[in-house]
């Protein structure tokens, strides 16, 4: 008898450290800082942001509306227009075009130089496809608005690290996690290309923020760990990616103090692979997907009353501030 309650609490005992372990690896993995973020001396600069990212969001969202293959043109002007705007912050656009329904498609990138370790990339993605007939503005005007203002404030920088910045197409249905997916082409080329992406961070639907109870709802058993108001800003890895999350939340916090939510878990559970990020997963990348939640919070998600009025403003300029503190930790050699 004795034998056996030694076992007993030995198993006891083990699989109480296994829960500890667990819960620490996949729930408690934001990086840790302390001090003052920088957008608490950017009060005047945070309500420029703001108008940027309203005006950017409008115009895909109201201007250009349903961006896919089958609604081509507008899918062209939305490629046309992020040309321009990058363009015209003094950068090098770079196309990768593919065919998708028999027309041709691209993602665009450009790059900041990295001037430690070059080879070494820092990419940060947003898709601006959207599903078939959504106006698409959180999912994901949002995003690209911010992806764009993030290119300006960085242009000029000299990071340790090689910056680069992409904008994907084909992401929606019915082209996920086909051979007509954007991001699937672009992370099969870099590991064709053997290049050496560090982290890549993805951007989709981060735009609505909810502050009652019970407006974020996530799978059990996540549902028992994150806050039930949805509030918070989320970043969402596999278990590989773990070290990149400390690195990101990290540096989101020097940005900003906006309410973040960070998790790590096993890629089969329901949302983990929703968007671009999950591309590189399957070439051996690791990558983050920055995010809302999407349908685990707004009801309008992949459908036409996915529109501008419903994003808070405020929040993405805030965000965009953090954003920048995540690709400054990432692309520093003491970061990362």
């Amino acid at each position: 008898m004795r034998t056996k309650g030694k076992i007993f609490i030995f198993i006891v005992a083990f699989i109480i450290v296994f829960l500890g372990f667990g819960y620490w690896y996949m729930v408690k993995c934001e990086g840790g800082w302390e001090g003052v973020p920088l957008e608490a001396g950017m009060e005047q600069e945070l309500g420029g942001i703001e108008n940027i990212l309203r005006d950017d969001v409008s115009f895909l969202s109201e201007t250009l509306g349903p961006r896919n293959p089958a609604h081509y043109a507008s899918l062209n002007a939305a490629v046309e227009w992020i040309n321009e705007r990058w363009q015209s912050q003094g950068y090098e656009v770079k196309r990768q075009t593919f065919l998708v329904d028999g027309k041709e498609c691209a993602n665009l990138e450009i790059e900041i130089p990295g001037q430690r370790l070059p080879s070494e990339i820092v990419i940060v993605g947003a898709q601006y496809d959207t599903w078939p007939e959504t106006p698409g503005a959180n999912n994901n005007a949002g995003g690209v608005a911010v992806l764009l203002k993030l290119s300006d404030m960085l242009e000029g920088y000299q990071p340790d690290r090689t910056i680069r910045f992409v904008a994907f197409t084909t992401q929606e249905p019915p082209y996920s996690n086909t051979e007509s997916m954007g991001s699937l082409r672009y992370a099969r080329r870099c590991k064709e290309r053997g290049e050496n992406i560090r982290v890549m961070l993805c951007m989709d639907a981060i735009g609505i923020y909810k502050q009652e109870p019970g407006t974020q709802k996530l799978p059990f058993p996540f549902s028992l760990f994150y806050p039930d108001r949805g509030n918070f800003l989320g970043f969402i890895a596999d278990l590989g990616s773990r070290p990149v999350v400390v690195a990101a939340t990290r540096g989101f916090k020097k940005g900003s103090s906006f309410p973040i939510e960070a998790g790590c878990a096993p890629r089969w559970v329901k949302g983990v692979t929703w968007s671009d990020h999950a591309s590189f997963w399957k070439y051996g990348y690791r990558a983050i997907q920055i995010t809302d939640t999407g349908a685990f919070r707004s009801s309008s998600h992949t459908t036409s009353e996915d529109t501008m009025e419903k994003i808070d403003f405020k929040a993405l300029a805030r965000i965009t501030i953090g954003m920048y503190g995540s690709i400054l930790e990432c692309s520093s050699t003491g970061g990362l």
